[in-house]
């Protein structure tokens, strides 16, 4: 080999090993200097969810009409990704919109602020990459000028957007608000999310979620399933891809027992009550009136047919989100419009709970349905006067007169004997029969009424234990209030009684509770179950607002029967002569002023008034009317009506006149429409097809995602994603 060529090998050999030691060189800087920059590089590159809401379940009446659906609106949203790029991070942006829209420059930028431990109210809880809304523009020629502007100023507003979006929308049909009943919608909280499982968290973030009323109870069947595109971003935010794309599906449709015109029947006589009590001097039955409450109940089914709460509140407020200031004043609001005092909250009932009274004292012996009684204008018991309603005197009745008479003293002196009895039997280390109390559990008083909704109160009915387990709980702040009031005032006198005897269950507070008064409790809606089952024959129900669950495209997912409870332990010789007794309330009784001239040929109505003193140093007293009714010649009752207007008057000027004009929407009296052609609610549900588009199937078949979930249990909870 020439010396030429020898050179030329070197020279290739060098090149070699020059090349070689370059790309081991240039990999030992990418894997060791450069490592961590080309890994965080790589880690930028990520996948996003965007999330695109589902068209939540629409809310009907028994005949269909829409309590809640959906609409489109102009919804105002805001790219947070693109504003953050603005040299000012979108400051001069904000600023130009929050004048636009005439909202706080301060409010808007919460909004866009991503939820964090330190985040303001009203952040954003979902993904930074999908657009964020920040306004719902109203319906009107202003608000399609601003979104103009919007889209046509493009320089002035970068990353701003204005497009029709779906919103809740509540419809009041027949001018029925139901507000209380239905609810309302709010983001879901970060606390909300943290028990979701993690990989439904992302995919929640945006949710709006039902926080009371129908909306929170059946929120797992409305909320439907929400649509997610999987995106790639680079590290500075931008999409890269789209990987993947699924479509939302929208929640189930909620059939209701409520009828619309039912409700608004409702809801403009507890209106009128509390006008009617307010123009009446108290001497002449009336009363300040802070709120009132009522229910209309299908004897029969167990069903809810109208529930509402006075004064009431627009359920819209709470659409598109509601400012602070606005909630706030709704919960300082007089009457606390926020809550159904139908359900969620109890009072004493007056003399509507002698029917229970009647039931108790016959079915254990004290009382007999044949005998007479003394009706004096007063009894003296461990040496304390009660005295009859106006210290009324009727002589010896029967017991269908102290019915229909509402004579106090007669259960005075009952009441008396059966303390006595039970008394004896305690002495003698023996179980009190306590026969009033337990067949008022049986009627479903003091016990959860299990309706299908959020937050209903159990009430109370006093006895020997339940007295001493209070006195316990709260005689340290009775005593600290016999010392700390004036002495001799009213309110130090009831402190002092219950901290040295509140333990004890005297003859007093038997006497109390026989005439509802006391420490018994009861909601309107608990008094309209018990009274069912006096109108139906014994048939106690947990009551239910919803009669069915239809899928989006009209299929029946579940009926909704409303369970039976029980049957009471009364005989149907007792429940006949007590229900017709209360017939003779509003022809004879302390409701015949209210129902003078009620074509009681047409509708045969019962019940009874209720008159509960709540503030004896005012002379205020609840008003009450419970009452039963059906066309004349029906074997049975079919519906029972409920008002209760607090510190109202007497139950049979304020409350008895409101519940005739009910019974004049359901019957059609008096010039109304009767609201039940059929003089019942409709026996199948309806047309789901002017609903879905879609005809439904007569065989219930529940969806695999909302599987597991048994309407009539409370849902334990109401985070669980679909298919869980």
């Amino acid at each position: 080999m020439s010396d030429r060529s020898r050179l030329r090998l070197v020279v290739l050999r060098v090149l070699v090993i020059s090349l070689l030691a370059t790309l081991l060189g240039r990999l030992w800087y990418l894997q060791v200097l450069a490592g961590p920059q080309y890994q965080q590089a790589a880690a930028d590159n990520q996948v996003r969810d965007i999330v695109a809401a589902a068209p939540r379940g629409e809310i009907v009446d028994d005949k269909g009409r829409r309590w809640a659906t959906n609409r489109t609106a102009l919804v105002v949203s805001v790219d947070r990704v693109k504003l953050l790029r603005q040299k000012d991070s979108g400051e001069a942006v904000l600023g130009r919109l929050s004048k636009l829209l005439g909202v706080r420059y301060s409010a808007l930028k919460a909004k866009i602020q991503l939820c964090g431990p330190k985040a303001p109210h009203g952040c954003w809880n979902g993904s930074p990459y999908e657009p964020i809304p920040v306004s719902q523009l109203k319906d009107d020629v202003r608000s399609t000028r601003l979104a103009l502007q919007i889209l046509e100023r493009k320089e002035d507003f970068p990353g701003v957007t204005a497009e029709l979006g779906a919103v809740r929308d509540y419809t009041k049909p027949g001018g029925a608000l139901a507000s209380q009943v239905l609810g309302y919608l709010a983001p879901i909280t970060i606390k909300e999310l943290k028990r979701l499982p993690k990989t439904q968290q992302d995919a929640r973030r945006s949710d709006l979620v039902g926080r009371s009323g129908l909306e929170q109870q059946y929120d797992v069947y409305l909320r439907g399933r929400p649509g997610v595109t999987e995106v790639a971003v680079d590290h500075l935010g931008a999409v890269t891809s789209t990987l993947s794309q699924s479509t939302p599906e929208p929640g189930d449709e909620i059939v209701t027992s409520l009828d619309a015109t039912v409700q608004a029947s409702l809801e403009k006589a507890l209106a009128d009550s509390v006008v009617r009590a307010r123009h009446t001097e108290i001497k002449k039955g009336g009363g300040p009136a802070d709120f009132a409450a009522g229910v209309v109940l299908d004897a029969q089914t167990g069903h809810v047919v109208a529930m509402a709460s006075y004064p009431s509140y627009d359920p819209n407020l709470f659409v598109g989100g509601i400012s602070e200031r606005d909630y706030e004043a709704l919960q300082k609001a007089p009457g606390t419009p926020l809550l159904d005092k139908a359900y969620a909250s109890a009072y004493p009932p007056g003399s509507t709970f002698k029917l229970i009274s009647t039931a108790g004292l016959v079915n254990d012996g004290i009382a007999s349905l044949y005998g007479s009684y003394d009706c004096s204008s007063s009894v003296e018991v461990g040496g304390r006067k009660f005295h009859n309603f106006e210290s009324e005197s009727l002589g010896r009745i029967d017991m269908h007169t102290t019915i229909v008479k509402s004579c106090d003293t007669v259960y005075y002196g009952l009441a008396n004997q059966d303390w006595i009895r039970d008394n004896r039997l305690v002495d003698d280390r023996k179980k009190p029969i306590e026969g009033v109390q337990h067949i008022a559990r049986a009627f479903g008083l003091g016990v959860p009424s299990r309706v299908d909704l959020p937050g209903a109160t159990s009430g109370h009915i006093a006895d020997r234990n339940n007295q001493k387990l209070r006195w316990q709980q709260t005689k340290k702040d009775a005593c600290a209030g016999a010392k700390r009031r004036p002495k001799g005032s009213y309110l130090q006198l009831l402190d002092q009684e219950f901290c040295t005897d509140g333990w004890r269950f005297n003859p007093g507070d038997q006497l109390n509770e026989d005439i509802g008064q006391g420490s018994v409790l009861v909601s309107p809606l608990q008094l309209a179950i018990a009274y069912a089952a006096l109108a139906n024959g014994g048939t106690v129900f947990e009551p239910r607002l919803v009669k069915a669950i239809v899928a989006p495209d009209g299929k029946l997912v579940r009926n909704v029967p409303a369970p039976v409870r029980g049957h009471l332990p009364v005989s149907a010789t007792t429940l006949d002569y007590i229900r017709n007794a209360m017939y003779d309330v509003p022809l004879k009784g302390t409701a015949k002023a209210a129902f003078a001239g009620f074509p009681v040929g047409q509708v045969k109505v019962g019940g009874k008034t209720g008159t509960a003193e709540v503030d004896q140093q005012h002379g205020y007293a609840t008003a009450w009317f419970a009452s039963f009714a059906g066309r004349a010649g029906e074997p049975k009752p079919r519906f029972v009506t409920v008002i209760m207007v607090d510190r109202g008057g007497q139950g049979g000027v304020i409350a008895a006149p409101s519940v005739r004009e009910v019974w004049d929407s359901v019957f059609g009296l008096e010039h109304h429409k009767a609201a039940f052609a059929t003089g019942s609610p409709p026996a199948t549900l309806p047309r789901i097809a002017v609903l879905t588009g879609a005809s439904p199937s007569p065989s219930p078949s529940p969806s695999p995602s909302q599987s597991g979930h048994a309407i009539g249990e409370p849902f334990e909870d109401l985070w669980r994603p679909h298919g869980d």
